[in-house]
């Protein structure tokens, strides 16, 4: 890491002087090991991804993602799209840290700039979904996870004012108001094992998880996914009972990890997902990396081509 730009959400308000109080720390940090840096505020949702492709074009050989996954996620795509040989480093500010807790960095964000100083690059095969958008298919790559139907659609009713109040923890009460309804809307999808084996089922919600560590109450779950692994693990529920997600994540949230009826877990590295029959393909939407996208026709692999993840040496 030589020269590096952070790029980072300014926020609004109180939180604004607060958010630039940080990065003047983290970027000290930085400059102190010797590195050049420069910092760059996001303007509006997508901007990251075009702020990176002209950090690359303007020389920069690290970018930094100060935010939560959604920030990290727009500099992947950013990197992606022009085919850079930059890597991707992040340090955490954001309510969702999947990928920050997953790289072994700790919440604090000058801690973590410390610790990422001490990072190396490893090149991964990020994973990509497809889906439909009012501009037809677009494609979008994605490191912690992908989730289609009630997955994606808990990331759509989960207000921004709750996500920054009560982090990870807006997503848990946000389940618990979906809940009431119970039921979700079920879909098809049909995938392919680590053996080379197709399968078909209906499921409500289906996630393709690449993270193998996670944060807060989710810190027992233990699915055998990981980064450096060149697939991801798919957890599939066959089931439009509310019951049955309250029952799994209970399961895990605890780390007894019973079993519960009709959630399947597999190992894949890809799968698509159609409307059963006569059923609107508007009413199921997906996301990569708690960002809202497209709805259905979904499919989901893993890239050909790789991107570089400054991560622990171990």
């Amino acid at each position: 890491m030589h020269r590096a730009i952070l790029i980072f959400n300014p926020s609004s308000g109180r939180r604004r002087e607060k958010r630039a109080a940080i990065m003047a720390r983290v970027t000290a940090i930085f400059q102190s090991a010797g590195i050049q840096v420069e910092t760059c505020g996001t303007t509006h949702a997508g901007s990251a991804i075009i702020q990176t492709q002209e950090a690359v074009a303007a020389g920069f050989d690290t970018i930094v993602a100060c935010g939560g996954d959604g920030t990290a996620n727009e500099v992947l795509n950013g990197l992606m799209q022009c085919n850079a040989s930059a890597s991707l480093g992040v340090v955490p500010l954001g309510s969702g840290n999947l990928l920050a807790t997953d790289l072994l960095l700790p919440r604090n964000p000058e801690m973590a700039a410390q610790r990422l100083l001490q990072y190396k690059p490893c090149e991964l095969n990020p994973g990509m979904l497809v889906c439909q958008t009012k501009e037809g298919p677009q494609p979008r790559y994605f490191i912690v996870a992908a989730g289609i139907g009630s997955d994606a659609e808990l990331m759509y009713r989960t207000a921004i004012e709750a996500k920054g109040r009560y982090g990870i923890y807006a997503y848990f009460l946000e389940m618990f108001r979906m809940a009431m309804r119970g039921r979700f809307h079920m879909f098809q999808v049909e995938w392919r094992d680590d053996q080379g084996g197709l399968h078909t089922a209906g499921v409500a919600s289906i996630m393709a998880i690449r993270a193998g560590k996670f944060p807060g109450v989710l810190q027992r779950v233990r699915l055998g996914s990981a980064l450096r692994r060149n697939d991801y693990r798919l957890m599939m529920f066959q089931t439009d009972k509310v019951r049955h997600f309250l029952n799994y994540f209970a399961s895990v949230a605890t780390g007894m990890n019973w079993r519960v009826p009709l959630v399947e877990l597999a190992y894949s590295t890809w799968f698509r997902c159609t409307p059963l029959p006569g059923k609107d393909p508007n009413a199921i939407h997906s996301e990569v990396d708690g960002e809202l996208l497209g709805t259905l026709p979904v499919e989901v692999s893993i890239a050909p081509r790789t991107f570089k993840l400054l991560m622990p040496d171990i």
